[in-house]
């Protein structure tokens, strides 16, 4: 749950609690998990029924940021029979487009990615990941308590300058080490997937697309 997630990024910050908010663990814990989608995605499969046309409503559960993975139909065959879809969006809202028109009441099974959830009822992350994602969260509140550390205070004397230096990269190594072990929780070098960068910004844009025969209109 949320809160275990937090005691044990807070664990891994351990004695710089004190400069630190819970909003600054929360946003920090928020971000780790959007970073875990990313990397690691959630999927959930729906069937949706056809109206008989060449176009399918989207899943329940679909999100604003959810990718399609694949449509499925007919449901059962061997092999897998996949369907070309493009996501389409019209006036009245967005719907899959497939080509071919289906059978009335024709059921397709949706795959398609969604967002984690921690909060005190659902835990979407995998048991084997929570360190990581908890890793990861306390590398970024490192990261803010090294930018703090050479920015706080404007003091003459070489010596105090020098000691935020030196805190400031102590809090930047410990942020790496974290980063790594988040990588390494989650098997990134393991499957060939480049481990993020290192004491470097993270942005968090539009995911790649998960298949090359799914289209966006």
């Amino acid at each position: 749950m949320r809160a275990d997630l937090l005691a044990l990024m807070e664990s891994m910050v351990r004695d710089e609690l004190d400069r630190l908010s819970p909003d600054d663990e929360s946003v920090a814990l928020d971000l780790a998990l959007h970073r875990y989608d990313r990397d690691r995605p959630r999927k959930l499969v729906k069937d949706v029924l056809s109206d008989g046309s060449d176009s399918l409503p989207l899943p329940d559960g679909w999100e604003d940021e959810s990718e399609l993975v694949s449509v499925e139909y007919p449901i059962g065959s061997l092999p897998v029979s996949l369907l070309t879809a493009t996501i389409y969006t019209a006036p009245a809202g967005q719907v899959l487009r497939i080509g071919d028109a289906l059978p009335v009441d024709a059921s397709a099974r949706c795959t398609f990615t969604v967002r984690h959830v921690v909060d005190d009822v659902i835990d979407t992350v995998r048991a084997s990941h929570r360190e990581g994602v908890a890793a990861y969260a306390a590398a970024l509140l490192l990261e803010e308590l090294a930018a703090a550390s050479i920015n706080e205070g404007d003091s003459t004397i070489h010596a105090d300058t020098t000691d935020r230096r030196t805190k400031a990269q102590e809090y930047a190594s410990r942020a790496r080490a974290l980063k790594s072990r988040y990588a390494d929780a989650l098997g990134l070098a393991k499957d060939g997937e480049p481990a993020p960068a290192s004491g470097t910004a993270v942005t968090w844009g539009g995911r790649p697309r998960l298949t090359h025969w799914i289209r966006r209109g």
